[in-house]
């Protein structure tokens, strides 16, 4: 069985069109429909169900199922990017396509063998640029996509496409076109997510800080270390065009402190939506861009 990639594009891989997006982590469940208009067809649901059993999870997912007589719906869901590996390869562009998928299939046996747990797999191959081609390949816990896509189906939905976070926040760049390279901050309750893109790389670092806690705590050491760390990476990669994005620029407070200690260049809003729903929107989007 392979995870499948969607594409950086937003090319045509299926017929099935999905509109309804749901979003599940450990700690949050977040589901969205959108319309033709790209306008949301109920009140988006947002639960924070950290700390609750699996039949907790389902029993909470088939509620809002049953609510919005979601039921027998198809489903465009996401890997969280700690359950996911994106791997990124470059190989001369003359090289011909059998020998280029024999280097693609070398790779993928090779990252394989260094991964212990049963692993699902799938690779896109971007276009040419220069003298390059780049293969993008994707791995996954299996054990993490079977209990998304068996959550989706206890609450009588069906899993038809699963994303991966950072091929997600990397779609809406390209989606709403920003100027390629950019870069990403998404920052959701419990960690931090930075993701750049150009023609000739895709790469992402996880910053384990809650802002949620925080909030709580106000322990300012803690805020300085996450400014410290995020800078970092921004400073030795010579990131530009970094943009903002997430639960975040609900916190108003926060979001002010952070775009005055570090270099970003605005923030990514969705008009009509709320930024808790970033993720969800752009897996939409891509659902129905099929």
């Amino acid at each position: 069985m392979k995870l499948m990639l969607p594409k950086i594009k937003l090319p045509t891989f299926s017929k099935t069109k999905v509109s309804l997006a749901v979003q599940i982590t450990d700690k949050v469940l977040r589901i969205l429909d959108l319309d033709k208009e790209k306008k949301p067809t109920f009140e988006p649901v947002e639960i924070v169900w950290e700390g609750k059993s699996d039949n907790e999870k389902v029993s909470i997912l088939k509620t809002y199922a049953e609510r919005y007589n979601l039921k027998g719906r198809d489903v465009i869901s996401c890997l969280p990017v700690n359950d996911g590996l994106l791997k990124f390869y470059k190989y001369p562009a003359t090289m011909s396509k059998k020998d280029l998928q024999q280097a693609v299939n070398w790779a993928i046996k090779r990252e394989l063998s260094m991964i212990k747990e049963s692993t699902l797999y799938d690779y896109y191959i971007l276009e040419k640029e220069g003298k390059n081609v780049i293969a993008l390949l994707t791995f996954a816990r299996e054990e993490a996509v079977s209990k998304i896509k068996k959550l989706i189906e206890s609450a009588g939905m069906r899993l038809r496409i699963l994303d991966y976070e950072v091929i997600a926040i990397v779609n809406y760049g390209l989606y709403n076109k920003l100027s390629v390279p950019f870069s990403v901050l998404y920052m959701d309750y419990s960690y931090a997510l930075l993701v750049t893109y150009s023609p000739l790389n895709v790469a992402y670092f996880v910053v384990p800080w809650s802002y949620s806690e925080y909030l709580h705590t106000g322990e300012e050491e803690s805020l300085e270390s996450f400014f410290a760390e995020v800078r970092n990476v921004i400073i030795i990669n010579d990131l530009s065009s970094v943009y903002i994005v997430g639960p975040i620029l609900s916190e108003e407070a926060l979001l002010t402190r952070i775009l005055e200690n570090l270099p970003i260049l605005g923030l990514l809003d969705i008009e009509g939506i709320k930024p808790n729903f970033f993720i969800p929107y752009i897996l939409s989007i891509r659902g129905m861009e099929g």
